[in-house]
């Protein structure tokens, strides 16, 4: 869920920060205009006030202009304009000296705007007033504007999120409905890019192990009515027959007959029984970094035989995997025992390294395997066809290996043997590098 979380952490900041930001730059550009065109029309109006009080200061009848020029703007009430004596407007010296040297003083208030000019003719300030300059009119639109692009704007993100991610959950949703329905061979397609990509592999591979128990579960029920109904049949047929027998000697041939018939069931039972704890197992795996070549050279001495050479090539490898060493060793000694069951006198096991992958290579001279059957001998109960009547088992060596491979995130592969012209098995397991990589 790695995937989902940082792609949920990217659009979130895009959204606030990366929105945010482009935002604000394009209001505060806005916003600057708007000061410049306010600051214009005050520019002009300080201007217009100049011109006015430049002609005010040397006009002889000053109290005619000003009662027209109040008649005439009146009804508009836009631009009004007064004369007061500097002595009924008091102000510091140093803004004083500033007006009386030709620089207007701009007052600015909630109601109005007033310009203020010094008449040094009479020792007078003429006031020149406006209502506010309301440039922001246009601006509260914007405001409005900016913030319905800035909302639309994350929804329009979030949904570019969410849309892939509502795909990817549903056809999730359909193929789990399927499955649920008995279709065990769904799989659902595995995204090249996908949030939920860690969720999907591990429904497959949940998926694919509880298919794989279901057809485990068919192959024992039918392996165990099989192989058990013989030993059966001959106990019941012991019984019978000694039932009716009184020589002695005959009697305890039989009696020792329905003995080992069952021995031979309980071995059996014992064999299923063994093998269904191994769904157990795996979640009581204790995984460490297993040195294989020690692994490897322990299983040999344990399986040696004096009628059979066993080579081992590459004894020296300190290769290295991630996994629980006792079951890596019922692995390997499955392997080579199953080696030894069919080969006619010679081994070979080899370890190599190849691209970041551990290789266990054991090859005989025995038969062989066919190809149609390769896959089929990994499943439990069954055995090449051509050695079931020489080889003492129930099938399960395979199987077993295939289970532990699947806890530890290898593969096997079924060949020929190129030199002893027998079986060839390939083992790949991943090379350990750190924990948290197989964590």
């Amino acid at each position: 869920m790695r995937t989902l979380t940082l792609s949920l952490l990217s659009v979130v900041l895009l959204a606030t920060i990366g929105l945010g930001w482009m935002f604000d730059n394009f209001y505060n550009q806005y916003a600057e205009q708007t000061k410049v065109q306010q600051k214009d029309a005050i520019t002009v109006l300080e201007q217009l006030g100049g011109n006015i009080a430049h002609s005010l200061d040397g006009l002889p009848d000053r109290e005619l202009f000003l009662n027209k020029w109040q008649k005439r703007w009146q009804e508009d009430g836009l631009y009004r304009i007064n004369i007061i004596s500097l002595d009924n407007f008091p102000m510091p010296e140093k803004l004083l000296d500033n007006v009386k040297s030709g620089q207007p003083l701009l007052l600015e208030t909630d109601d109005s705007i007033a310009i203020h000019y010094f008449l040094p003719a009479s020792d007078e300030l003429f006031i020149l007033s406006t209502p506010p300059i309301i440039v922001e009119q246009a601006g509260s639109f914007t405001n409005f504007l900016l913030t319905s692009l800035f909302y639309l704007a994350m929804l329009f993100l979030v949904f570019l999120w969410l849309y892939p991610l509502a795909r990817r959950l549903l056809a999730l949703r359909k193929v789990a409905k399927s499955f649920g329905e008995g279709k065990l061979e769904q799989r659902i397609d595995v995204g090249s890019i996908s949030y939920i990509r860690d969720l999907e592999i591990e429904f497959n591979h949940m998926a694919q192990r509880i298919e794989d128990l279901v057809n485990d579960v068919k192959l024992l029920s039918s392996a165990v009515s099989h192989d058990l109904r013989t030993p059966l049949a001959r106990i019941r047929f012991g019984i019978d027959t000694l039932q009716e027998e009184d020589d002695p000697v005959l009697r305890k041939r039989f009696e020792q007959r329905i003995s080992d018939n069952v021995n031979e069931m309980v071995e059996l039972v014992e064999t299923l029984l063994n093998y269904a704890r191994l769904d157990q197992a795996m979640l009581e795996l204790d995984k460490s970094s297993v040195k294989l070549s020690h692994l490897v050279a322990s299983c040999i001495r344990n399986k040696a035989d004096d009628n059979i050479t066993i080579n081992f090539l590459s004894g020296h490898s300190n290769a290295q995997v991630y996994g629980d060493s006792a079951y890596l060793m019922i692995l390997v000694g499955n392997i080579i025992q199953n080696a030894i069951q069919y080969c006619n006198s010679i081994i070979e096991v080899e370890l190599i390294e190849k691209d970041g992958h551990v290789l266990l290579i054991v090859s005989d001279d025995g038969k062989g395997i066919a190809p149609e059957q390769r896959q089929q001998i990994l499943k439990p109960f069954i055995r090449g066809k051509d050695n079931e009547q020489n080889v003492k088992g129930y099938g399960m060596g395979l199987a077993i290996v295939k289970r532990i491979l699947e806890w530890h995130q290898g593969e096997i592969k079924i060949d020929d043997a190129s030199t002893l012209s027998g079986a060839k098995f390939t083992i790949s397991l991943p090379k350990f590098e750190s924990v948290d990589e197989f964590g």
